[in-house]
């Protein structure tokens, strides 16, 4: 179980988001998951969406739902603001 403060909570949201979206090289293993697994298929969706991807590695590593909601929320926050600078850049 990992200490519960405010530097933990935001790097696993930025993992969350990191693993759901940009790092490259997770991206190919994501997709064979995905593959191998179509009869769950929640759990392609799951690797996929940051604040769920950050709600339950939080569960996991915290073991409290207060700082899992608070991961999944900033991992939300951080997708939103990525979002729209790319939106500015195009």
């Amino acid at each position: 179980m990992i200490e519960i403060n405010l530097i933990n909570i935001l790097g696993l949201s930025v993992i969350a988001n990191l693993i759901a979206h940009w790092f490259t090289p997770v991206q190919t293993i994501k997709n064979k998951i995905s593959k191998l697994t179509s009869f769950f298929p929640w759990f392609g969706n799951a690797l996929s969406c940051s604040k769920c991807l950050g709600l339950w590695i939080a569960l996991l590593a915290f073991h409290s739902l207060p700082a899992a909601a608070l991961t999944s929320f900033l991992g939300y926050i951080i997708n939103h603001f990525i979002d729209r600078i790319e939106e500015w850049y195009k």
